[in-house]
């Protein structure tokens, strides 16, 4: 997913405004980042960033630890001048930066320009188990709406007094209400 740089620096300006921060070189990284668009395309805000071969971890201050970590190629790094001058001199380099702070997953501006680690996708940390919750979950809504679809075409139907209308799609919702009931007896089964 490409993400657009206006949105990146959106969130950086939001960040720099928003969250606190130890160290003042933080602020200083993130303004520069935020205003070297060339560098900033290159950069991706990801979760994960010590599995990146290049990436930045930065936290607030609800985070213990160093507020800024450089990685590369497994390396640590938390000198703010060394990480500075990587960032400057390997900007046409891919960057995965990884912002730490409090309430991160309820801040639109994070979300918006939250892409998938390819060093740690998403889709590796989701149990087989979880997954199939979850596509069971989405199979659920989709069926939902699917009921709740022939259930306005019913009224309209009646609104209409057309009996075969009426008639077909009571039909196909009793068939999908006993499918449904017998998918989610099925699935309870499986269930442990």
């Amino acid at each position: 997913m490409l993400i657009d740089v206006r949105e990146k620096k959106n969130f950086l300006t939001w960040i720099v405004n928003h969250v606190s921060f130890s160290r003042r070189e933080v602020f200083w990284i993130l303004n520069y980042l935020a205003n070297h668009e060339a560098i900033l395309s290159n950069v991706h805000f990801v979760e994960g960033a010590n599995q990146a071969n290049r990436g930045l971890q930065i936290s607030d201050l609800s985070f213990d630890g160093e507020p800024m970590k450089l990685f590369l190629e497994g390396k640590e790094f938390t000198d703010t001048d060394q990480i500075f001058h990587e960032i400057r001199l390997n900007w046409k380099r891919p960057l995965y930066v990884e912002c730490l702070f409090e309430n991160a997953w309820q801040t639109r501006e994070y979300l918006m320009i939250l892409e998938d680690n390819p060093f740690a996708s998403w889709d590796d940390s989701i149990s087989e188990e979880d997954a199939e919750l979850i596509e069971y979950y989405f199979k659920e809504k989709e069926q939902e709406a699917r009921l709740k679809m022939l259930y306005a075409q019913i009224d309209q139907a009646l609104e209409k007094k057309d009996k075969d209308a009426f008639l077909a799609l009571s039909d196909e919702v009793n068939r999908l209400i006993l499918k449904n009931s017998s998918e989610m007896s099925e699935h309870t089964r499986e269930r442990p």
